[in-house]
């Protein structure tokens, strides 16, 4: 009894001990609470993803160059349009605005900078720096870039024919020249040399190639014929003549109307094939100018078919005349003959000179009437006058060869000089046959 006592004092010192100490160990839950299942909480439902919104890229910007060589910029640009269907017949769901911007250029008559093109110029025209001291821009300059700007707004709905980037910068400078002591007027042009092909003259070329694209049997420069061979490009011409007038015959009204345009046409080329020769590109040597420049009214300086020119590229003179007439927007323009002397490669997919290099003095007035056949020395000889009436020239002044002048046959070969005769072997001479001398006869007796 009294042992259990003892136990009961010492285990109630202990439960107050425990009772008055700090807890450290955490209290744990009981099992019963630990097998409660726990409250789910509710996950929100995700929200629909969206539609993507339309295709509408940013603004882009491409640059590039097209045939003619300009230069070009596209800007892109998209929005939101309604339907396929409604926006395919509304023309301006796809379309595009376009603006050309075109530099002018201005005329200069300083020396430095014609000196720039050609160095040698002072040297080959000692006259040169004086007729420059006086000289005067040319209206024709003005004249021909506005020309070029006028093309260019009316071929704006059709891109492909556009003026190339090179025909349009085709012209460095115009200038009026004059002489204080002859009074001698010069038409100086600094400019390119493209490739003229034209012409044809049964009498001096029968055949001629005609093939380019660009080819015309006709030059402004002619002369009335001298034989009866016909000219190779008349025949075809009669036959397209033929076949329409039978066209003719069973076409529409608006059909009817452009055949007896094209008939007019023809038949016009074919009576003056019949009546002219014209210069022939491969072998006459000439220049061709801007329709822009010729017409009385032009002044004083304004050139005419057959006009004495000289061209000058490099350190050589060429002496040529104005043969033809070309597009009034364009200039820098020489027959084959002139172009292959001074590039060999020059064709109808080669121009002669790309740079403006190629300097063209023309002297208004001096063509020789009436037009005749091509004198190439007399052409030299008028040219080298000309230019001693500007303070002279130094150099070559080229002298072209006559391509069509029948060349005479070469000469007989020189009969070979006659060989020495051989002297014969000396014959041996035979032993003479000795001559049995008779005897000597017994002289008679003396009566």
């Amino acid at each position: 009894m009294k042992r259990f006592f003892i136990l009961m004092v010492l285990a109630a010192a202990l439960a107050f001990i425990l009772k008055s100490c700090p807890r450290s160990v955490p209290i744990l839950p009981s099992p019963e609470k630990l097998l409660v299942p726990a409250t789910p909480v509710p996950v929100p439902e995700p929200a629909p993803t969206p539609p993507p919104p339309p295709y509408v890229p940013n603004k882009r910007l491409e640059t590039g160059k097209i045939f003619n060589g300009m230069q070009y910029k596209v800007f892109l640009e998209t929005e939101v349009g309604t339907s396929a269907t409604a926006d395919r017949n509304d023309p301006s769901s796809y379309a595009a605005e376009l603006r050309v911007k075109v530099k002018v250029p201005k005329p200069h008559k300083d020396l430095t900078q014609i000196v720039s093109l050609n160095a040698q110029l002072p040297t080959l025209l000692p006259g040169l720096p004086a007729l420059l001291d006086s000289a005067k821009i040319s209206p024709f300059y003005d004249d021909l870039y506005r020309l070029k700007v006028a093309n260019l707004q009316a071929s704006l709905n059709r891109l492909d024919n556009l003026l190339t980037r090179h025909n349009f910068f085709d012209t460095e400078t115009v200038l009026e020249l004059q002489d204080p002591l002859t009074k001698r007027r010069t038409l100086f042009i600094q400019s390119d040399m493209d490739v003229d092909e034209d012409g044809s003259d049964s009498d001096r070329v029968p055949e001629v190639d005609g093939s380019s694209v660009t080819f015309q049997p006709f030059t402004s420069y002619k002369w009335s014929k001298k034989s009866e061979l016909p000219n190779s490009f008349t025949t075809p011409r009669e036959v397209r003549i033929k076949q329409y007038e039978q066209e003719l015959a069973l076409a529409t009204p608006g059909r009817s109307r452009e055949l007896k345009e094209t008939l007019n046409r023809l038949r016009s080329e074919v009576s003056d094939l019949r009546k002219y020769s014209y210069l022939v590109a491969s072998t006459d040597p000439y220049i061709v100018l801007p329709g822009s420049m010729f017409g009385k009214n032009k002044g004083p300086f304004a050139p005419s078919v057959g006009d004495y020119c000289v061209v000058i590229f490099g350190g050589t003179l060429y002496p040529a005349i104005v043969g033809d007439v070309g597009p009034a927007y364009k200039s820098g323009e020489g027959s084959t003959r002139i172009c292959q002397q001074l590039n060999a490669r020059s064709n109808s997919n080669n121009r002669a000179v790309s740079d403006l290099k190629v300097s063209y003095l023309i002297f208004p007035g001096s063509a020789d009437k009436p037009f005749d056949a091509p004198d190439l020395l007399k052409w030299h000889d008028r040219c080298a006058q000309l230019l001693a009436e500007i303070g002279g020239y130094t150099g070559d002044l080229f002298t072209w060869a006559d391509l069509i002048k029948p060349k005479l046959p070469p000469p007989p070969p020189a009969p070979p000089a006659p060989t020495p005769p051989v002297p014969a072997a000396p014959i041996p001479a035979a032993p003479a046959t000795p001559v049995p001398v008779p005897p000597a006869a017994t002289p008679l007796p003396v009566p």
